[in-house]
């Protein structure tokens, strides 16, 4: 400890020469036994700044020459504050804190009554969108530090790792200094004054939490201890009281009712009579990876409690690497306005204890004038019940958003980055920085130093040699770099904003019965500007099975704002199709089952066609598609039985699906003309604002989407006729904290099936592979592919539910590997589906990538197949490998 502090005195002698003139304060923070007190929180009253200790439980802060009062603060103990004259130097002033004593007597709880806890947090849960409303706006200045370092790696990386120089003592290090704008209802802009960084975060960024409230509902997904909905997941105990600077203060233990992700545990401090937070020390966990929150807050200017620091630490493991990130940020020189509409102070009353107070008010508000202005009462500074609370501010937040110009926007950031942000020099940190850097900081300092000598060097190196070198080059490029990019692909830009690219044939060789073995490239043009981009494709294929040549051509033209981009697609030529135009088989599946097992299960056909495309989108949240094909179609047959591994008891399936609704044999040809109109939207979708940018906020609205399709018989000799209706309902949401539900439903009809063409059936995204490569919503996991394939009226629906924890997940160490289980349901009503239904069960999220599922189907009630399958992890997007 002696030699920590003599560093220390050392580094900061030497960052004191900088700027002599600064005055200030500085010191050590330590309890009783003299032991440092790690991100202790330093709070100047008159300028509204602050700092926290490092881990050694030193800190510095610098101030005009003046009189000041210091606020030192830490979690279960004592606050301490000092009036300190500042003088022209930095002045030591080292502190020792106490623990907190608490007064145990009001934590007694008689058998069979409530824990005294509850009405606390029924007081504060009440109040909680009151101080959510009751910052109009503010100002503040963040100063954030983050660390992290790899623990431990998997034993076969080890030396590839230590090879690569990456030394685990060494720390990630991040430091930046904004500026934060605060607007209600939920505006925030941040400028980033100066920044530094070295690694990467690893998506681990705090700011989920920093810049959002524990006043919300939910925070970073998981539930607040405030959120309305707090008690179904939270028991709560009051771990004592005291009196800090004049106010009470209630220490809550928040207790989990099912520990696990998406809910926090650990304690939160509630003030007395103002039911806001003093602090608190929280743990939640994301995808296994445990989230460590600890915050400060003070009374700004005695008009409300702000965060002035946040402590997190986040640590997991993924795949094997073991890491640990810490994050530290400082808030100072508030400047607050509050709502006036809500500045006036009211007691809450709980008419759960304080039943005869609530009655009399209850009896006061039946006798008195009713009044319609919900501002008249907010500010009356009267007492109000709890209900009668939550429902005013309701109604208070529901007419805030009717006055908003959008109120489906719920949420606006802005961020920008000074353009001097990354130009400071060592000068300028030494001078801002309000937290000493750790010894292993310092290592990672040195050593981002010592890297970007190095890569100056490179760049200065002999120009005669990088010239020889070139030449060399060159040579080798001329005959070898034509034949990469013939193998391999290549692109390369045309000119502004134009681009060539060339798709490889190599990577896209498939094998089917029908073709053999086939291959294609993509060759394409693109002209990107503005909100305009042009496209345009040739699509060559060759058959080896066949020995012939196919292709097809491709216009895409887009235009319009990110969320209003409408879109013309033109395609035309002679190509190779399956059935069902949602390609429920990968073609790559489908070739490792040909080759290796000998079954086959994809069915394809062939046609010469133009197609005309347009979606329009009318607005951000709806669109009007219309649609419009010419086709000849051609019937194929399978042309090869090659496999690599024969089997003598089985051989390819046809080509030609089997389906029961159908009449075989298919005609050889088949023209066909069809035009398709449809509508879909989102009609409450909500969106956030970033850096001006509108998006979407998932799971905030359903999907529903309404097409007629038409077969136009006599269209350029077109051969079919037939109407077709058809409804999609789709919708995700999640449960509060314990679990998140898929629900799709499609239904239809055909009004008119005078001459339906098979390809024009409504099919199924059926799957017979163990290997499920479809999105696990919406897609059957048993069902054959065209067998239930129908022209006549059809339903389908879909239910998927991943637990919070279920079945293995009720183990800690199995969730804490961010495995997750799920449950799926799947329904199919057609006239020969017999009632489908298939019902199953996965775990999910394997190494972060995998899902391993079962299933098993019946019909009519009765038992027809059972399954077990592998997918990608139904967190992530779905991916093709076509």
């Amino acid at each position: 400890m002696n030699a920590l502090k003599g560093l220390n005195t050392l580094l900061f002698l030497i960052i004191g020469s900088i700027s002599l003139l600064a005055g200030g304060l500085k010191g050590y923070i330590t309890d009783t036994n003299g032991k440092a007190l790690e991100y202790a929180t330093i709070f100047v009253q008159e300028t509204g700044t602050g700092t926290t200790t490092n881990v050694e439980g030193y800190f510095e802060i610098r101030l005009d020459p003046g009189n000041y009062t210091f606020i030192f603060q830490y979690l279960g103990y004592e606050t301490v504050v000092k009036k300190v004259a500042v003088g022209s130097l930095l002045k030591e002033f080292n502190v020792q804190l106490k623990e907190q004593v608490l007064d145990l007597e009001t934590v007694e709880v008689f058998e069979g009554r409530e824990d005294p806890a509850y009405t606390v947090m029924r007081k504060a849960i009440a109040k909680a969108s009151y101080h959510r409303q009751q910052i109009d706006s503010y100002e503040a200045q963040v100063y954030m530090k983050g660390s992290g370092r790899l623990k431990k790696s998997p034993f076969f990386l080890r030396g590839a790792i230590k090879k690569e120089g990456i030394d685990s003592s060494i720390a990630f290090v991040s430091e930046s200094v904004s500026k934060i704008e605060y607007h209600r209802p939920d505006i925030f802009k941040e400028t980033v004054i100066s920044i530094y960084t070295q690694g990467n975060d690893n998506s681990t960024s705090p700011n989920e939490y920093i810049n959002s409230s524990f006043y919300q509902p939910d925070i970073a997904d998981a539930i607040s201890p405030l959120s309305p909905k707090a008690f179904g997941y939270y028991r709560f105990e009051l771990g004592g009281y005291f009196v800090d600077r004049g106010y009470g203060v209630n220490k809550i233990r928040v207790i989990p009712r099912s520990r696990g992700e998406n809910v926090f545990e650990g304690e939160i401090y509630i003030v007395e009579d103002q039911w806001s937070i003093h602090s608190l020390s929280l743990k939640t966990y994301k995808m296994g990876i445990e989230f460590n929150i600890n915050q400060i807050y003070a009374p700004i200017e005695d008009k409300a409690w702000l965060p002035v620091s946040h402590k997190i630490d986040v640590e997991g493991s993924v795949l094997g690497f073991a890491f640990e990130y810490g994050y530290l940020a400082t808030v100072s020189n508030y400047q607050i306005e509050l709502n006036p509409e809500l500045e006036a102070d009211f007691q809450v009353v709980d008419e759960t204890i304080e039943k005869e107070l609530a009655q009399q008010l209850k009896q006061q508000k039946q006798e008195g004038k009713k009044s319609a202005d919900i501002t008249e009462k907010l500010t009356s500074g009267q007492e109000l019940t709890r209900k009668d609370l939550r429902k005013l501010m309701k109604e208070y937040e529901k007419e805030e958003r009717k006055e908003q110009e959008e109120p489906e926007v719920v949420m606006e950031r802005e961020y920008k980055v000074d353009s001097l942000a990354t130009k400071r020099d060592s000068s300028y940190w030494a001078e801002i920085r309000p937290v000493p850097l750790t010894l292993y900081e310092v290592r990672g300092y040195e050593r981002e130093d010592s890297l970007a000598k190095v890569e100056v060097a490179k760049a200065e190196g002999d120009s005669l040699q990088m010239e020889i070198d070139n030449k060399r080059n060159k040579r080798k490029s001329a005959g070898l770099g034509f034949v990469s990019d013939l193998l391999f692909g290549t692109n390369f830009k045309l000119g502004e904003k134009q681009y060539f690219t060339y798709d490889s044939p190599l990577w896209r060789t498939r094998f089917n019965p029908v073709e053999g073995f086939n291959t294609h490239t993509r060759l394409t043009y693109t002209n990107n500007k503005n909100d305009h981009r042009f496209s345009l494709a040739a699509i060559p294929r060759y058959s080896f099975a066949r020995d012939k040549f196919t292709g097809m051509g491709e216009l895409k033209y887009r235009h319009g704002e990110k969320l209003k981009q409408s879109e013309l697609l033109v395609q035309g030529g002679r190509y190779i199709f399956q059935y069902n135009e949602q390609n429920p088989i990968s073609q790559i599946v489908n070739m490792y089952v040909n080759l290796i097992e000998e079954r086959n299960y994809i069915s394809l056909y062939e046609k010469d066609f133009v197609k005309a495309d347009y979606k329009w989108k009318v607005k951000e949240n709806w669109s009007l598609t219309a649609k419009g094909e010419w086709a000849k179609r051609y019937t194929l047959n399978n042309n090869t039985t090659q496999t690599w591994f024969n089997k003598d008891d089985r051989q390819y399936s046809p080509n030609v699906p089997l389906n029961d609704e159908t009449i075989y044999p298919f005609p050889e040809t088949e023209k066909a003309a069809v035009i398709t109109i449809g509508v879909e939207g989102q009609p409450w979708q909500k969106y956030r604002i970033r850096n001006g940018e509108k998006s979407l906020i998932a799971r905030s609205s359903p999907t529903i989407s309404l097409t007629y399709r038409k077969g136009i018989k006599g269209l350029l000799e077109s051969e079919v006729d037939y109407d077709m209706l058809d409804f999609t309902f789709k919708h995700a949401f999640k449960m509060g904290a314990r679990g998140k539900i898929d629900f799709k439903a499609n239904a239809g009809i055909f009004l008119n099936d005078n001459n339906v063409g098979f390809a024009d059936y409504k099919h199924f995204p059926g799957n017979r592979v163990a290997l499920v490569m479809a999105d696990p919503v919406g897609s059957f996991r048993l069902l054959d592919y065209y067998r239930y394939s129908t022209k006549d009226k059809f339903a389908s629906l879909h239910l998927h539910y991943q637990f919070r924890k279920f079945l293995f997940t009720q183990i800690p160490e199995v969730w804490l590997m961010g495995l997750k289980e799920n449950v799926f349901v799947n329904y199919l009503a057609t006239p020969s589906s017999k009632n489908y239904f298939e019902v199953g069960y996965s775990l999910d999220n394997i190494f972060r990538f995998f899902r391993l599922e079962a299933a098993v189907s019946f019909q009519d009630g009765k038992y027809q197949d059972f399954g077990v399958l592998i997918g990608v992890a139904s967190n992530l997007d779905w991916i093709s490998f076509d």
